[in-house]
C-alpha cells in the first residue's frame, strides 16, 4: 500500500520520465545516420531550431488557444495552423533578434516593468486591464493580477508569460522599424520628380492591332521558339520543391445489409426506449443518439415534420415510430406540454462568489456569503421594488448592468439560462425571488409575460447509418488488392483494369495543410516527402472513412520549372509574342506607318485617343500594360513611337499634347506625404527583404 502511495504521490513525474524515454527510443531510431538538419525542426543562418524548443512552443500556443475559445481540445486543423504560425513567428524572432543584436537595441527588464506598471504602459496592458464600469484603463488591476498570478491555474500562468512576450516583441518591433523609418529621407528635389511623374500629362492618340485579330491556327510555334520564351523569361518559372502523386480513392459506404442490420438495431432500441421512465428519457437518448438531447421548449413549426403532429396531438410518452432521413434512423418521444409565454421580461441583481462562472478576479466572498447577500437583498426588492435599479447599478455582479441597469428588456423563452428562465415561468408576474445559476445569486424580479403559446419538450433520438466492419474490411481488402498489383504491374493500367477513377494533384508543397478533398490529407504529403522516396512508390493510406492508394510521379527539385513542365502553360504567351512579331513587321513595311488615320484603315481597327501619366496602368480597354504606358510617358508632343508590343496588342503611338506638371512653390508637404507612405510599409517590406537574404532551412516535413 505504501508503494502504492508513492506510486499515486509522483504520478506526474512517472508518465514524464516514461514519456521522455519512449520518445528517446523513437526519436534515437528515427535519426539514426540522419544529419544535423534533420534532428532539429530548421535552421536560420547559424541559429538551429531544435525539435524540443518548437514543441515547448506550440505546446504553450496551443493551451492559449484553448483557454481562448474555452475548448478542452483543437482540431487537426487548428493545430496545423497552431504549428504554421508558431514556426513563422520563432523565424522572425531570430531573423529579428539578429539584427537588433548587431545594431544594440533591447527591451531591459526595467523598461518591460515599465510597460507593464508604469505611467505610460503598453498598448496591450491599456487594453486587457480596463474598468468594466467606465471603460477605462484600470493599473490597480494590473497590480491585483500579478499579485494572484502564482495561485492562478498554469493555463493562466502560460498565458500571462506569452502575454509578455508579446509586450516585449512589440516593443522591440517598434525600436527598430522607428530607427529604419527615421533614417529615411526624401529630398525635396526627388519629391518635385516624382510629383512631376505623377502629375504631368499626355495626351495621346493611338492604333491597336490586337493579338486575337491573327488566328492560333495561323501561328505553330517551333520548339525552338519555345526554348527562345523559356530562356528570356526563365526567372518567371522558379519554383520551391514540389511533389506530384496520383492516386485513386476507395470510400466506404454502408451497404444494404448494414442498412437491414442497423435498422433492426434502432427498432431495439425503440421499443427500449418506450419502457423507460419519462424522466430518464434525456440520460437515455444522451447514451443512445448521436445528436444529444435538447433541453428545450419547442412550437410546432421548430420540429421535423415527421414528429410535429404526433408530439402536440399526442400526451406525455408518446412517441414516433422509427423513420429514414437524411441517411439516419430517427425516433421521437413527447416529454412535456405546456402554454408557455413565447416572450419573458425581468430585472435582476447578480451576487456572484468566488468561483462562479465568469466571477470577476477581484470578488473574494463565498457562496455562503452570497446566498446571504441575496436573501437580505430580496426581503428589501420585495418590500420595495422600485429599488431594485438602485441597487444594481450598486451592487450587481452582472457586467452588463451599465448598459441596462438591471432590466432586461423583453427576450425569447429559452434565451437564458434555464434556472433563471424557470424561475419566471413558475412565478407570477410582480413577483421578486432568489435562485441559484452558474454565475451566483440571481435577485429576480419578474416584469411581464406574453404571447403563450402551445409547447412541448421532446426527445429525439437519431442514429446516421455507418458501414459495417464487414464492410471496411471488404473495401480494404479491394483497396490492399489495388496497391499489391500496382508494385509490379503499371498504376494506369491496374486503374483502368478494376475501372477505378485515377485522380492527379501536382504541385504539392512540403508544409502544404493537406491535399484537396481529403480531410486527412497531410499523412500523405509527409509520406510524399519523406527520405528516401522514390518516383513508383506506392502506399495505402486509411482516411478515416476511406483508403487512399497513392504512387508519387514526380520529384520538382529543380530551382526552375523545366520547358517541359511550363510548356503548356506559356503556349498562349509565345503565340502572342509570334504575333506580336508578324503584326510589328507589318507596320514597320508599311507606307502609311507614320499616319494613324492611314493606317488605322489598313489594319482594319480604329484610331483612339487617351489621357496618360506616367503612373497611369493602362489605356482604355487594354488592361494594365507597364511596357506601353512607360513608352507612352517619355513622349513630348508631336513625338510618334511604335511599334511598340503590348501585352494583348501591338501599338503606335502619338503624342498630341504634353502639359507639364504645375509649378509648385513648396514641395516639402508632398515629401512628407510620400516619406509617410514609405513609412506606413516598413513594418511588411522591411522583414521581408530581411527574410530573403537569410539562408532558411525548413525540417518540419520531417516531423508533422
Amino acid at each position: 500500500m505504501a508503494a502504492i502511495g508513492q506510486i499515486r504521490k509522483h504520478y506526474g513525474l512517472l508518465v514524464a520520465i516514461i514519456g521522455i524515454a519512449l520518445g528517446a527510443f523513437i526519436l534515437g531510431d528515427l535519426f539514426k545516420g540522419q544529419t544535423r538538419e534533420a534532428v532539429n525542426i530548421g535552421i536560420v543562418g547559424d541559429e538551429e531550431i531544435s525539435y524540443r524548443d518548437f514543441s515547448l512552443e506550440v505546446e504553450q500556443a496551443v493551451e492559449t488557444e484553448k483557454t481562448n475559445k474555452q475548448k478542452s481540445n483543437l482540431s487537426s486543423d487548428e493545430m496545423f495552423r497552431i504549428k504554421q504560425s508558431t514556426w513563422n513567428r520563432m523565424v522572425k524572432e531570430i531573423i529579428i533578434q539578429k539584427e537588433l543584436g548587431e545594431l544594440g537595441l533591447t527591451v531591459t527588464s526595467e523598461e518591460l516593468f515599465e510597460l507593464v506598471q508604469g505611467e505610460e504602459p503598453h498598448r496591450y496592458i491599456l487594453q486587457y486591464f480596463t474598468d468594466p464600469e467606465t471603460g477605462k484603463y484600470k493599473p490597480e488591476l494590473v497590480l491585483q493580477y500579478l499579485q494572484n498570478l502564482d495561485q492562478m491555474s498554469r493555463e493562466n500562468q502560460m498565458q500571462w508569460i506569452e502575454f509578455e512576450r508579446a509586450i516585449k516583441e512589440d516593443q522591440l518591433n517598434t525600436k527598430f522599424n522607428n530607427m529604419i523609418a527615421k533614417a529615411y529621407y526624401l529630398p525635396s528635389a526627388f519629391a518635385k520628380m516624382l510629383d512631376n511623374r505623377k502629375t504631368s500629362e499626355i495626351e495621346l492618340e493611338y492604333v491597336a492591332q490586337l493579338y486575337s485579330s491573327i488566328a492560333d491556327g495561323d501561328v505553330v510555334p517551333t520548339d525552338a521558339d519555345y526554348k527562345k520564351y523559356y530562356d528570356e523569361h526563365r526567372t518567371d518559372f522558379k519554383q520551391s520543391e514540389t511533389r506530384d502523386i496520383d492516386y485513386v480513392v476507395f470510400n466506404v459506404k454502408p451497404t444494404a445489409e448494414d442498412r437491414a442490420a442497423q435498422k433492426i438495431r434502432f427498432d431495439e432500441y425503440y421499443d427500449e426506449m418506450k419502457t423507460v421512465a419519462l424522466a430518464e428519457v434525456s440520460v437515455f437518448t444522451n447514451s443512445i443518439s448521436d445528436t444529444k438531447y435538447q433541453d428545450r421548449w419547442f412550437k410546432k413549426d421548430q420540429l421535423p415534420l415527421q414528429i410535429s403532429d404526433a408530439m402536440f396531438n399526442g400526451e406525455p410518452g408518446a412517441t414516433v415510430a422509427p423513420y429514414l432521413s437524411n441517411n439516419a434512423f430517427h425516433t421521437a418521444m413527447l416529454l412535456a406540454k405546456e402554454n408557455r409565454p413565447d416572450s419573458l421580461k425581468a430585472s435582476h441583481i447578480l451576487i456572484a462568489y468566488a468561483g462562479a462562472s465568469r466571477a470577476a478576479a477581484d470578488i473574494t466572498r463565498i457562496k455562503p456569503q452570497a446566498k446571504a447577500i441575496a436573501d437580505s437583498l430580496l426581503k428589501v426588492v420585495k418590500k420595495s421594488p422600485k429599488k431594485l435599479e438602485e441597487i444594481a447599478i450598486a451592487m450587481s455582479d452582472d457586467g452588463g448592468v451599465k448598459q441596462n441597469n438591471g432590466h432586461y428588456d423583453w427576450f425569447p423563452d429559452g434565451q437564458m439560462v434555464p434556472e433563471f428562465n424557470q424561475a419566471i415561468i413558475d412565478n407570477k408576474e410582480g413577483d421578486v425571488v432568489v435562485v441559484e445559476t452558474q454565475f451566483g445569486f440571481h435577485v429576480i424580479l419578474i416584469d411581464g409575460k406574453k404571447d403563450f403559446s402551445e409547447k412541448v419538450k421532446v426527445a429525439m433520438i437519431d442514429r446516421s447509418i455507418e458501414p459495417s466492419n464487414q464492410t471496411y474490411q471488404d473495401v480494404y481488402v479491394k483497396a490492399n488488392e489495388f496497391a499489391s498489383r500496382c508494385k509490379t504491374e503499371a498504376y494506369d493500367d491496374v486503374a483502368s483494369e478494376m475501372s477505378l477513377t485515377k485522380r492527379v494533384m501536382n504541385d504539392l508543397g512540403a508544409m502544404q495543410e493537406s491535399v484537396p478533398g481529403q480531410k486527412q490529407g497531410r499523412q500523405i504529403i509527409i509520406w510524399a516527402y519523406r527520405e528516401g522516396r522514390e518516383i513508383g512508390d506506392i502506399e495505402l493510406f486509411d482516411m478515416n472513412g476511406s483508403y487512399l492508394v497513392t504512387t508519387l510521379t514526380k520529384i520538382n527539385s529543380d530551382e526552375y520549372a523545366s520547358l517541359e513542365d511550363v510548356k503548356q502553360n506559356i503556349s498562349a504567351a509565345v503565340r502572342n509574342t509570334m504575333k506580336a512579331e508578324q503584326i510589328m513587321a507589318k507596320i514597320d513595311a508599311s507606307s502609311n506607318k507614320d499616319d494613324l488615320r492611314k493606317l488605322a484603315v489598313e489594319l482594319n481597327t480604329s484610331i483612339d485617343t487617351a489621357t496618360v501619366t506616367f503612373e497611369s496602368r493602362s489605356l482604355p480597354g487594354f488592361g494594365p500594360d507597364a511596357d506601353v504606358i512607360g513608352a507612352a510617358a517619355a513622349m513630348k508632343k508631336g513625338d510618334k513611337v511604335g511599334p511598340v508590343k503590348g501585352a494583348t496588342a501591338v501599338f503606335m503611338l502619338q503624342a498630341l499634347n504634353y502639359s507639364p506638371s504645375p509649378t509648385k512653390t513648396n514641395y516639402e508637404a508632398i515629401a512628407t506625404q510620400m516619406s509617410g507612405r514609405f513609412v506606413s510599409t516598413v513594418n511588411f517590406k522591411l522583414y521581408q527583404a530581411l527574410e530573403k537574404q537569410e539562408e532558411i532551412t525548413d525540417n518540419r516535413h520531417l516531423f508533422y
